[in-house]
């Protein structure tokens, strides 16, 4: 089984309309230095401060004065999410006006309020300085001139997304271009259970998302956990059943295996799967069942299949969430250093409403869990070999017969390989086509 592969179309980022390298489409050749290099890895980062960046969503922050903070270490940035009157939430750099510390060390808290550690200088959700100890000895500090520094902030759909970029113009409604209107109204709010997982893994950024972004690996990696819920005998390869680019992003839907049957000899899973949370009547009658689900949503499952699995939404450069008939779940990645990243994963369910549900929502959990270990021990394995060189031809003759590695200098491929080119300013973005593979 197999379909035609689409073409990228350019898109904006706010610096004019963006194209994607021709060598690299006509090919489908990239170098090592784009999982691997200095250079290209300093290039990515300025990618990250210039772009929205989905950071928390607002039911983190459920209440006036409730905050969290972020850490955008790409960036060497650290912020503050507060939700403030008039239910605003604002964003604002996580540093004190008057020496530049750290100004929250928590995680989250509530109160509206921040005092600095080192000299409690205090500021309010909105950012303004409120109280200076021992006022009478800072007679030049302008109290109005020296509250937070803001981040641009906004949110969509419940996701709070960020722009670190000062001097940018574009607007989330326009960086998200189609996905604005496609995907208004999902009921997120049904599924209010939440699980957290996260990882710092050693290997490439690119490479983790990448992890994400294809099914072809699934029969062989994932043959000991979800291979045979995914890979059929019509489908073994799990090609997609759709596939769209929306601008900057993309969409996958994702099939599922019609005929994956549960085995007696895995009694857990059985039980959990024949219990599932969207499935379960409890002792009492209650069903296990949101007021709203995504199913019939016009959005969702566009296909009409009766295969679908569930729709995939990746959104550049590093976001990635799912929606499914049970439930719904995100990924972030974000790049720390070219062979270093973490991974971060948020899991949403039916609030379970019986303990043959919680059971099912719990193992749901360390199947994603031991699926996505898998994912990430094979991404380590695969960085470190990488580094070796071996698969960088060292020929003109051989780079050419070689599959996978660009028939260019491993120096200029690690920054012009995979570039989006602006007409505009002679701006050139350098961003990983692959990222979409």
């Amino acid at each position: 089984m197999g379909m035609e592969q689409p073409v990228v179309p350019p898109f904006d980022l706010g610096t004019g309309a963006l194209h994607p390298d021709p060598y690299i489409m006509e090919t489908g050749k990239v170098d090592l230095g784009v999982y691997c290099s200095d250079e290209r890895f300093e290039a990515e980062k300025e990618i990250f401060g210039r772009v929205w960046l989905n950071v928390a969503e607002t039911s983190e922050i459920p209440k006036p004065g409730d905050w969290i903070t972020r850490e955008v270490v790409v960036r060497s940035t650290s912020i503050i999410l507060v939700r403030g009157k008039g239910d605003q939430i604002r964003a604002f750099h996580n540093v004190c006006s008057h020496r530049g510390m750290k100004l929250a060390w928590d995680a989250k808290g509530r109160g509206g309020k921040f005092s600095c550690p080192y000299h409690a200088w205090t500021f309010d959700s909105v950012g303004n300085l409120l109280n200076i100890p021992d006022e009478g000895c800072f007679k030049h500090v302008d109290k109005t001139e020296s509250g937070l520094t803001p981040i641009r902030c906004d949110t969509w759909e419940g996701l709070i997304f960020v722009n670190l970029d000062a001097q940018g113009t574009q607007s989330l409604g326009d960086y998200l271009g189609p996905l604005k209107k496609r995907l208004s109204k999902l009921p997120f709010g049904s599924y209010p259970y939440t699980a957290r997982v996260g990882s710092l893994i050693d290997a490439n950024w690119k490479l983790a998302i990448e992890a994400q972004c294809e099914a072809y690996h699934v029969r062989a990696l994932h043959s000991r956990t979800v291979s045979k819920m995914l890979s059929s005998t019509d489908n073994p390869f799990v090609h997609p059943l759709d596939v769209e680019y929306l601008g900057a992003h993309r969409m996958n839907s994702v099939p599922r295996n019609p005929d994956f049957q549960l085995s007696s000899e895995r009694l857990v899973q059985a039980f959990s799967f024949m219990n599932a949370a969207q499935m379960t009547v409890a002792d009492t009658g209650a069903q296990d069942k949101p007021e709203q689900t995504f199913a019939g949503h016009p959005d969702i499952n566009r296909t009409g299949s009766n295969l679908w699995g569930n729709d995939q939404y990746i959104l550049y450069p590093h976001f990635i969430f799912h929606v499914s008939m049970g439930g719904w779940w995100l990924h972030r990645f974000w790049p720390l250093a070219p062979n270093k990243c973490y991974w971060e994963a948020v899991y949403h369910f039916e609030r379970p409403m019986s303990l043959r549900s919680q059971m099912a929502v719990q193992y749901s959990l360390a199947l994603n869990r031991d699926t996505l270990m898998e994912d990430n021990l094979a991404l380590v394995q695969q960085q470190q070999v990488l580094l070796s060189g071996a698969k960088q031809a060292s020929s003109s003759a051989s780079r050419k017969r070689c599959a996978g590695i660009s028939p260019r200098s491993p120096r200029r491929q690690s920054t012009t390989c995979v570039r989006w080119l602006s007409p505009r300013n002679n701006v050139s973005l350098k961003t990983p086509i692959n990222l979409w593979c």
